[in-house]
């Protein structure tokens, strides 16, 4: 990690340095990708490969973009999701147009998807020229033509085809370049999957199965073939496959299937996630050299120029805490989530008690949500205990379930229920800092997903047994066993059945990884004009409102008008403390606790929520403006167009149809072909 980085800016630096020279002024050089001299010496060519890493990994601050997509946190994507509540362009009330539509195509020049391309060109174009040894040259093109085809990538998802551009051009017309030669036409969605599936051939070819320690986090041979199974798995999905043309869900089958033992054979599979209620599973997301991580971010704990932080632990952790105050879960992912039996809630052998939802849950359930009376460790405190029930002034503020006074005590909670996934049981606090100096890594493809694909396209061609041998291999690791509460039978018996649990498997498994959006579009889930909703036996999205889950205190117990540690009467730290109540002293459920203390753990808790809590749905947390706010997806969203600006420079681009070009005419590209 330490040598990616420093490579990274000493790349930078040179830029820099380059600049400082009137030299220049009088070489006709393309100092963008730096001066032809950096192809003769490795660690300086190692430098400009990583700094295309540095434009490419996903980080956790990123925006959505295509080099850079959600990450699981409240974006955009997310956002038009369950995961998270919030109005956004893709799910509000009135209908996007081409000159408001967000762009991810262009975005701007210099931080956009076409000029990291042209990154890759230049070194591409150039690394064949300098004086490195032949075995030099592979691994470093090996990486450059995967970032290639990991930008190319997101933007087919969103857009269909788009141009194919191989090399880097010069936009200066009279050195020899031709209009024709600048204005390059979109490609055929089909053409571009070739061409992606070519670079990314490439790169599993060139690049070596693992790299040593002091390497690790580049992108192998098995992320470059992971990459491709899952483009694949898109392109055999209804939003690109509308006919299930067998052949794709072979493709996809095939590259999957090569992907997983690729990266058998090199030492990666599922991490250990059980201990008690998937403690290791929570684990593997701090690990920096887990088995799972296929490709991944890395961030340190500097403070200096050098540093990069990941920001999650930060957004994650409550206010009371110094943190950014939590992530709200909505109700709508806490009830989907299996019971202990593996089965649905409603399915299962257990009763769902929607007040104490906590009881008999999947194991990643405890690791993925934080809530009242949950224990949720860091480094100083092992034992730290979540409180954010609610108490109100009125029975009227109370039955209107609007939000009161909070036992977070600092700032607003909209939620009962935070993310928990994918913070650290060690991360560092320090007053200075708070949960800013994370260096936890973040896995953009792991393994599990490699499972999950390859069940997926297994199901595709009708290798029903081997899909649900995938799928009991996701949920043995966090400790099931037999049938792991899948309907066997039934599901090897119904293609669609088994495609249905395995999309459910992704929701949970993958959940607050940014993968969702993507699902969703590929099996067109917001709405049934596809029929796909019908297949899979799931309802629609369109037409809901996400909502937020209040634990409110029953008026015949304690109402309030102040707020604050010193009015609650729960807290045994508070002056207002009553001990003649149920309180929450003496509570804290702590999923690692052997399953005899936590039994014992759950009937305290049990015993707070019954006596002193009823569960309020909060239905303003997805906005409340006047026409009253529902998901509104629409269908020419499944493959949004250009913004109007990007067509107005560059008239040579055909729109998506079902939007306008710039002069107003319908478009004509089709993202099918």
């Amino acid at each position: 990690m330490k040598k990616i980085l420093r490579y990274t800016f000493f790349a930078m630096a040179l830029a820099a340095m380059t600049s400082c020279s009137d030299q220049f002024l009088q070489d006709k050089k393309d100092y963008n990708g730096f001066n032809e001299e950096i192809y003769d010496n490795i660690a300086l060519a190692t430098g400009k490969v990583d700094f295309v890493y540095g434009l490419c990994l996903p980080t956790t601050a990123s925006g959505v973009g295509h080099s850079n997509p959600c990450t699981g946190r409240a974006d955009a994507f997310s956002q038009s999701t369950e995961e998270y509540a919030g109005s956004t362009a893709f799910t509000q009330l009135a209908e996007i147009l081409s000159s408001n539509v967000p762009d991810y195509f262009y975005n701007k020049n210099t931080d956009g998807p076409w000029s990291r391309i042209r990154e890759c060109n230049i070194f591409l174009d150039n690394i064949d020229k300098g004086a490195l040894g032949e075995a030099d040259r592979n691994k470093l093109k090996g990486q450059i033509y995967f970032w290639r085809a990991w930008i190319y990538t997101r933007l087919v998802m969103m857009y269909g085809g788009v141009p194919i551009v191989t090399t880097a051009q010069n936009a200066i017309l009279g050195d020899g370049s031709s209009k024709d030669e600048l204005e390059v036409q979109r490609s055929s969605t089909a053409d571009c999957i070739d061409f992606i599936c070519g670079d990314l051939d490439k790169a599993i070819a060139l690049l070596p199965g693992r790299w040593d320690n002091n390497n690790w986090g580049r992108i192998t041979s098995g992320a470059a073939a992971a990459l491709k199974g899952r483009l694949l798995l898109a392109y055999a999905s209804p939003l690109f496959n509308r006919n299930d043309d067998q052949t794709r869900w072979q493709a996809a089958y095939d590259a999957n299937k090569a992907a997983y033992d690729l990266l058998t054979q090199n030492g990666f599979g599922l991490a250990d996630g059980k201990g008690n209620r998937a403690e290791n599973w929570e684990k593997m997301f701090s690990q920096i050299q887990s088995c799972e991580a296929v490709m991944v971010t890395l961030f340190n704990t500097l403070t200096n120029d050098y540093k990069k932080n990941n920001s999650w632990e930060q957004m994650a952790r409550p206010k009371e805490l110094l943190g950014g105050g939590g992530m709200a879960a909505t109700a709508e992912m806490v009830d989907l989530f299996p019971m202990a039996d593996g089965k649905k809630p409603g399915e299962s052998t257990f009763d769902y008690d929607e007040l104490k939802f906590y009881k008999n849950r999947d194991p990643r359930f405890y690791r993925t949500f934080a809530f009242n009376g949950v224990v949720w460790p860091y480094k100083m405190d092992n034992g730290y205990t979540l409180w954010n029930y609610q108490w109100y002034k009125d029975e009227d503020s109370f039955e209107s379930g609007k939000p009161g006074n909070s036992a977070q005590y600092s700032g607003d909670v909209n939620s009962g229920i935070f993310v928990r996934k994918r913070t650290n049981p060690e991360a560092q606090w320090d007053n200075a800092n708070k949960f800013n100096l994370s260096a936890t890594p973040y896995m953009e493809i792991r393994f599990a997903e490699v499972v999950l694909n390859l069940a997926e396209s297994a199901c595709g061609i009708g290798k029903k047994d081997d899909a649900v041998e995938l799928l009991k291999d996701i949920r043995e690791r966090v400790g099931y066993t037999g049938d792991c509460g899948l309907a066997v039978a039934e599901l090897k018996a119904d293609r669609d059945k088994l495609f249905s649990a395995i999309l459910y498997e992704r929701q949970i498994e993958l959940a607050y990884e940014g993968k969702r959006f993507d699902d969703m579009r590929r099996w067109m889930l917001w709405n049934d004009d596809f029929g796909t909703c019908t297949r899979l036996g799931v309802e629609p999205l369109n037409g809901k409102r996400r909502h937020g889950m209040f634990l409110a205190v029953k008026p015949s117990v304690y109402v309030e008008t102040k707020a604050g540690q010193d009015y609650d009467i729960f807290n045994p730290a508070s002056k207002a403390y009553d001990a003649s109540k149920v309180t929450r002293a003496g509570i804290a459920l702590d999923p690692s606790s052997s399953d005899e203390e936590f039994m014992s753990q759950i009937e305290k808790l049990d015993k707070f929520y019954d006596m002193n809590l009823v569960r309020h749905e909060n239905d303003q947390i997805d906005g409340t403006s006047t026409p009253r706010f529902e998901i509104t997806f629409l269908n020419k969203y499944y493959f949004i167009g250009l913004k109007e600006n990007v067509m107005k420079q560059s008239s040579y681009l055909y729109q998506n149809i079902g939007w306008e070009d710039y002069y107003g005419s319908e478009g004509t590209f089709d993202p099918l072909k």
